[in-house]
């Protein structure tokens, strides 16, 4: 049983090369009985050319016989195997009249001008013999001679075996040419399937696009129409899905919203102690905190539901929107005594949603803000350098070890479990976002050795207005 094979090249490969390679077998054998059989015909034929030559030299005179053996009898045989030849020429009684008592007398009938082959033995080594039959022309009663001629079987077997090779390497160059012709049809062939599969990798994830079927060879047709059946009924599940999300987001963000009022109005009671005013102040500061994570997470739907798309050709002037946020969260460093600032502001435009740079900017630095305990620093940059913009945060806080810099774009990861204000969500935003906009995300630490510079690339997305 043949071993299971995983590759169409190789399944191709061995279908066509194995019955190619069995059809070369059976004719090799074929042929190494052909050649058999050519080199005895040659042979034979050789024998006969030098028994005629010497049985025309066979004559009587006088009442005896006289024969007179020419070289080109012999001749014939030469080759470089050197074989060795035998004759002899017997009256039909069997008497020697000429030639080597070792071929004995041929005891057969035999027919006159015919010839009849045989294999024997000769001074311990095999020959092939031809016994020849042939009237003497000087005589009325039917007399007869038999010439015998025997030649080893060193030329003949040399003969066969160049035959045989000869054929053999015509085999190996047919099934080189097939294995190259195979190699060659094999990439031309499924040179599609491959550029297929490279699209399909091109693809960014969680694109739901149907695939084109219009210039796809036709046995990729079931393929492609399975696959945009599937992306269809996945499209379908996951709209189902979000808006599923939106709805329950829409519920939990409308219930937060009637408890902060309830909580509101029941801080209005002058009756209540002071432990009450905390519990109160906890619920809220939970409320607020729930509502972050459940946009958050509305956010990152967002995102996933467009992933796909990648060219955006919305120019936004990243200047305002950097602009926009730290006025919004102005107040929140300002609670916390944290000095947030702008560095460098360069005009810059480029193709992004205004919505996405807002979300990247805010969680940026609302991050930053988040982390520094009491008192400190936040910087915004925005620098402007040919085809690209470098978007800087760089704080003083605690900044993020080394070895965790991977890890906190992880959804939920946090560095720091007993911090309750933190969802661990806002990095991975941040990361998406990127990722959306082909942008480079690299995490580092500032000159002084402390806290944290988060350096954003864009490459290719300047603007204009």
């Amino acid at each position: 049983m043949l071993p299971r094979i995983n590759s169409l090249k190789g399944r191709l490969a061995l279908w066509v090369f194995l019955p190619t390679l069995l059809i070369s077998a059976i004719d090799l054998i074929v042929t190494y009985h052909s050649t058999d059989l050519i080199a005895t015909l040659v042979q034979e034929q050789l024998l006969k050319g030098s028994a005629r030559i010497i049985s025309e030299q066979l004559v009587i005179v006088d009442g005896a016989y006289e024969i007179s053996i020419p070289p080109a009898a012999f001749e014939l045989f030469a080759s470089k195997y050197k074989d060795h030849v035998f004759y002899s020429v017997r009256s039909k009684n069997g008497v020697l009249i000429s030639g080597d008592e070792e071929l004995v007398s041929y005891h057969s009938s035999l027919q006159i001008e015919q010839g009849k082959y045989f294999l024997t033995t000769i001074r311990g080594e095999p020959v092939r013999v031809i016994a020849y039959a042939h009237a003497l022309p000087s005589t009325s009663n039917n007399d007869y001679a038999i010439t015998q001629v025997a030649q080893t079987l060193r030329s003949h077997d040399a003969f066969k075996k160049d035959l045989f090779l000869l054929t053999m390497r015509e085999h190996l160059l047919l099934l080189s040419i097939v294995l190259l012709g195979l190699f060659i049809a094999f990439r031309w062939t499924l040179k599609p399937l491959i550029e297929f599969g490279e699209k399909l990798l091109k693809r960014q994830p969680g694109s739901l696009e149907k695939l084109d079927a219009e210039n796809a060879p036709v046995e990729l047709s079931p393929v492609i129409f399975a696959m945009n059946d599937y992306v269809a009924r996945l499209d379908k599940t996951l709209t189902s899905y979000e808006q599923f999300v939106a709805n329950t987001a829409h519920q939990l963000r409308t219930s937060f919203a009637i408890i902060t009022s309830q909580i509101n109005f029941g801080n209005r009671n002058n009756k209540l102690d002071q432990s009450q005013k905390e519990i109160f102040s906890a619920i809220q500061k939970t409320i607020v905190q729930g509502t972050k994570v459940i946009n958050q997470l509305l956010v990152l739907a967002s995102i996933e539901q467009n992933r796909h798309i990648n060219n955006f050709k919305t120019p936004t002037r990243f200047s305002e929107v950097i602009q926009g946020v730290i006025e919004e969260l102005a107040p929140l460093a300002q609670q916390k005594n944290i000095d947030l600032g702008i560095d460098t502001l360069d005009d810059c435009v480029i193709n992004a949603p205004r919505s996405l740079l807002r979300e990247l900017v805010s969680n940026l630095v609302d991050n930053a803000i988040t982390h520094i305990v009491d008192e400190g620093m936040v910087t915004v940059s925005l620098q402007k350098k040919d085809t690209s913009v470098l978007l800087l945060v760089t704080d003083n806080g605690p900044g993020i070890p080394v070895s965790e810099r991977q890890k906190v774009f992880e959804r939920f990861y946090r560095l720091n479990e007993n911090k309750p204000n933190s969802s661990g969500l806002g990095l991975s935003i941040v990361k998406e976002i990127c990722d959306m906009l082909n942008a480079s995300i690299v995490l580092s630490s500032p000159e002084s050795g402390t806290g944290l510079v988060v350096g954003i690339t864009f490459v290719g997305k300047t603007a204009n207005f």
